[in-house]
């Protein structure tokens, strides 16, 4: 199957499908590029001194420097 096919195929799915696969598809560039375990540990982490705010994220965004 080429991906012509399958983008075909995944235009005919219902939303939910469509999320669904590109979750799937995500998990699978995370894995093949070694980050998986990574942004899980990220994702997993409780302590809040390792949390970055949004506030944050935006300034760096709005200025393109990090910190």
């Amino acid at each position: 199957m080429n991906a012509a096919t399958i983008e075909k195929e995944l235009i005919a799915l219902s939303p939910e499908q469509q999320d669904r696969i590109s979750a799937f598809l995500v998990f699978l560039r995370l894995k093949r590029d070694g980050l998986l375990e990574e942004v899980s540990s990220r994702l997993n982490d409780g302590n809040s001194e390792n949390w970055v705010l949004w506030e944050e994220l935006e300034s760096e965004e709005d200025t393109g420097n990090p910190g």
